[in-house]
């Protein structure tokens, strides 16, 4: 982790497509990551993540989708409600030599947080990527295998 940078991978047991569906396709999405928010997955879409903090304050997570290419990612310029600067994330995903896919999280932009605060926010969103990459993996893994097993 670099002082503006975080960077999170993960190896999931399921082709690049089949990845690419789990993060785009809403009721996929929301199976893994929640229910009550909305992402539209293109171009120009935007992502609204209600929630609630550790001391109970209502609080939004707003994101835009500014770069869309399936099935290989896409950048969201991504914010808090009470932020004062923005962080751009980007999610990539590569095959692996073994039919699988490598999962990237790129959270970069932390420089323009405040100085008293930076390292609580890229430790917090580094736990909650990590978090979600294994949510992912998780659930593409489980119902990919569930797939695999049935005849066509």
């Amino acid at each position: 982790m670099s002082e503006d940078v975080l960077r999170l991978t993960r190896v999931v047991d399921a082709s690049p497509a089949e990845v690419w569906g789990c993060l785009t396709r809403p009721d996929c999405f929301k199976s893994w990551w929640r229910e009550h928010l909305e992402f539209e997955a293109r171009q120009g879409g935007r992502f609204v993540e209600p929630w609630v903090d550790p001391t109970g304050r209502n609080r939004v997570t707003r994101a835009q989708v500014t770069a869309f290419h399936p099935p290989r990612g896409l950048v969201m310029v991504w914010a808090d409600d009470d932020w004062s600067f923005d962080t751009v994330v980007s999610i990539s995903i590569v095959p692996t030599a073994e039919g699988g896919s490598e999962v990237e999280v790129e959270h970069q932009g932390w420089h323009a947080a405040p100085v008293t605060m930076r390292g609580l926010l890229m430790d917090d969103h580094s736990q909650g990527w990590n978090q979600r990459l294994a949510d992912l993996a998780e659930h593409a893994e489980a119902h990919i295998g569930k797939d695999k097993g049935k005849a066509h």
